[in-house]
């Protein structure tokens, strides 16, 4: 299912049905509703983009209409998409209008939209009296997390402690009394930003430690949010969560040994987790290459030299959590080792118990 395959036909035939059953009937009938921002234009007529979007989707040879959970509307899919057929979309810069939940803009889309500088993920507009959060797991070591419904924020700056007076972290502490609206974005993809909803914060902000990007333990402030109203938290399609991994796992690789420890030591006991079809466990990517690496290319159960390298030149050993995190394991060092291919497949396959014993043996005292 893509927004790809759409054409120019399958559009004309979605507006025609819209046209004859009338909106509400259109809407009601996929499962759509009322566009908030984006709309397509055609002959003095606006029509509900992302509905005609799915239900162009059921026009194509073989396919059926899509639901409005299958895909994400806004400005870097469905409105691009309609374009690159011919027709004309309005609103998505339109400051008075708010994106709905789904919908995906770019970082200079949220900048238009919602009158804000296109830099930092707090991101303020004092003239309307709202905050923009954005949450992006592709610039650094993924701090913030998901906790069921609420995502665990990470406040603004960079390098040492951060202070809670500081700038935006202000702003949004004392977002409860001063009744300003908060606005959250996701990245999913690389430079595409998913419209969650308006949050609002549902606890005391409290600190923690992290490393800062120098690499040096800092204490910073997290803040507790949770959706309000129509909001939905994005789920991961596979093509995703494989990005966000590879990317944190890239950042970790160019870690020192020393770095990779704290940040591996700093690690939550329980990963973070999205909700898809299944759970999804967001593991800590710096864990995951100081496992690799105490390693140092050798197979922590059998034993034997890594099989092959990678692309990279890299003794290739895969991670493996002794109790799986499915089974309430932590995603911690001295529950983490580095396996061949073969005795990844083993553990998975068998779990047998001598082998886990001596596996928590080899991963005991690490630190």
């Amino acid at each position: 299912m893509a927004l790809s395959e759409l054409t120019s036909s399958s559009v004309l035939k979605a507006i025609e049905e819209f046209d004859q059953l009338g909106r509400d009937s259109f809407l009601k009938k996929y499962g759509f509703g009322k566009a908030r921002g984006y709309v397509l234009r055609k002959d003095g007529r606006s029509y509900d983009s992302k509905a005609i979007a799915g239900a162009a989707h059921g026009y194509l040879a073989g396919h059926t209409a899509l639901r409005p959970s299958e895909f994400s509307g806004g400005e870097a899919t469905v409105q691009r998409t309609l374009e690159s057929l011919g027709f004309t979309v309005v609103g998505g810069d339109d400051p008075n209008t708010l994106p709905a939940p789904g919908d995906v803009l770019t970082n200079e889309g949220i900048g238009r939209r919602f009158a804000v500088g296109n830099m930092g993920g707090m991101r303020r507009n004092t003239e309307r009296n709202f905050l923009v959060l954005i949450s992006d797991p592709f610039k650094g070591l993924y701090q913030d997390r998901w906790d069921g419904k609420v995502l665990h924020y990470t406040g603004m700056g960079p390098t040492g402690d951060q202070s809670l007076t500081y700038a935006q972290n202000r702003t949004l502490a004392e977002s409860p009394k001063t009744g300003i609206s908060v606005h959250l974005f996701e990245a999913l993809d690389p430079l595409k930003y998913t419209y969650v909803g308006e949050v609002e914060l549902v606890g005391a902000p409290y600190q923690e430690e992290q490393l800062d990007n120098t690499g040096q333990a800092r204490k910073v402030w997290m803040f507790p949010l949770e959706l309000k109203g129509e909001g939905t938290i994005p789920t991961l399609t596979d093509a995703q969560q494989r990005g966000i991994e590879d990317s944190q796992a890239r950042i970790a690789r160019r870690l020192s040994m020393k770095e990779l420890q704290a940040r591996a030591k700093q690690a939550k006991k329980q990963p973070s987790t999205r909700r898809t079809q299944t759970s999804i466990y967001v593991r800590d990517a710096a864990v995951a290459e100081y496992a690799r690496r105490l390693a140092k290319g050798v197979c922590d159960l059998c034993e034997k030299p890594a099989p092959f390298r990678n692309k990279r030149k890299e003794a290739y050993l895969e991670c493996h959590h002794i109790i799986w995190l499915g089974q309430g394991g932590e995603d911690t060092i001295a529950n983490t080792v580095a396996l061949c291919p073969n005795c990844h497949r083993k553990m998975h396959v068998l779990n047998e118990k001598t082998d886990k014993e001596k596996l928590t043996k080899r991963a005991a005292g690490r630190e």
